[in-house]
Order: C-alpha cells, then structure tokens, then sequence
C-alpha cells in the first residue's frame, strides 16, 4: 500500500514546491524591505531555488540566510549598479516621450536588456564565484547568446507582474505570496541546462 504522503506522487511534490516558493518570496520580500537589501535577497533567493531544481537541498531558511550572508557585499554593489541603471532608462523614457517619441521603443529594448541581464546576473552570482565585472560580463552574453530562453523569462516575470497589476483584487495576493520567487523558479527551470554546459 502506497504511503498517503508519497513525495514521488506529482501533486505532493508540486504542493512541496509551492510551500517552498511561497516560504522564500515572503522571506525575500522582508528582507529586501530596506530596499538597500534587495539584492542580496533576490541573489539568495535564487541560490536556494537553484538547489530546488537540482534536487540538492531539502530545507529553504536556512539555505536563505546563509547564502544572504555569503553573497551580500558583490549582490548589493550588482543591485545598486541595477537600479542605477533602471533609474537612467526611467528618466531617458521620460524625456523621449516628452521630445523624441521616436526613442521610446530602443530605450524600452534595452531596459528589457538591462532586466533580463540583471536575472542572469543574480543567478550567476548564486552559482558562480567572479568578479562583479566577470559576472556581469557573462550575464550579457548568455541573455544575447540564449535569447529563445531570455524572451521566454522576460515574457513570463513581466507578463506575471502585469497581469497581476491589471487584475489587482486577484493578482495582489499572487504577488505577495509568488511575485519573486515563481519567476525565479521558472527562471532557474530554463537555465539549468545552461548551467550544466557552463560546468561541464
């Protein structure tokens, strides 16, 4: 007779996963409260669900803040160089559209660029020991190189957001308890084999 609660079972490892998903946003979510904190959080977040994945871990707090102790010094410089960047693109955004609307669209491209370089990015951290410039390197050219896997997560953790956003009274509580961490699950999903070619 099969165990009620057989972790084999397709719906109990999904339920797992999700249990381990929703424990992880509410902890990346509090701890990225001083803003400052962010990326040590997201780089955290990421290494957890990395060994999710892979089926090398059974616990998530305590993976968490470990890798957000070992990871905090590069992912905070990487998540500042990040919002510099993200601030830049806003203003740029909004003085095309006061003066050359014709720029609008390159400068959406690249802010598109810049996110889906930040996501290699906090998960080459979470994996990899580089140099912030290296890291940063090697996230560009894996978001160009792997560009079918980059448009698949951009269209998902921007689709998610923007769904979520335009149907607020359901997508607010979609956000809170899965708005970081299913995109990075997703994320990780599509970038496991990348990692094997990377390591092998």
């Amino acid at each position: 007779m099969k165990k009620l609660f057989d972790m084999d079972n397709p719906f109990w490892r999904a339920l797992s996963v999700a249990a381990d998903l929703l424990i992880l946003n509410l902890l990346a979510l509090i701890c990225s409260l001083p803003v400052i904190t962010a990326g040590a959080a997201f780089t955290a977040m990421t290494d957890v669900i990395v060994h999710m994945v892979r089926k090398e871990e059974g616990y998530v707090a305590k993976p968490f803040f470990r890798a957000f102790a070992a990871n905090f010094k590069k992912a905070t410089l990487l998540w500042l160089l990040v919002l510099l960047a993200g601030g830049l693109l806003y203003f740029d955004y909004l003085a095309a559209a006061a003066y050359i609307p014709a720029l609008r669209l390159p400068i959406l491209a690249l802010s598109l660029l810049v996110l889906a370089a930040a996501m290699y990015a906090f998960a080459l951290l979470s994996r990899y020991e580089n140099t912030l410039f290296g890291t940063l390197k090697n996230a560009v050219i894996l978001a160009v190189g792997y560009f079918p896997r980059t448009l698949l997560m951009l269209v998902f953790a921007v689709g998610l957001w923007l769904l979520s956003l335009r149907f607020y009274s359901v997508g607010a509580p979609i956000l809170l308890l899965f708005g970081l961490s299913l995109p990075c699950y997703i994320d990780i999903l599509l970038l496991n084999s990348v990692f094997d070619k990377l390591e092998n």
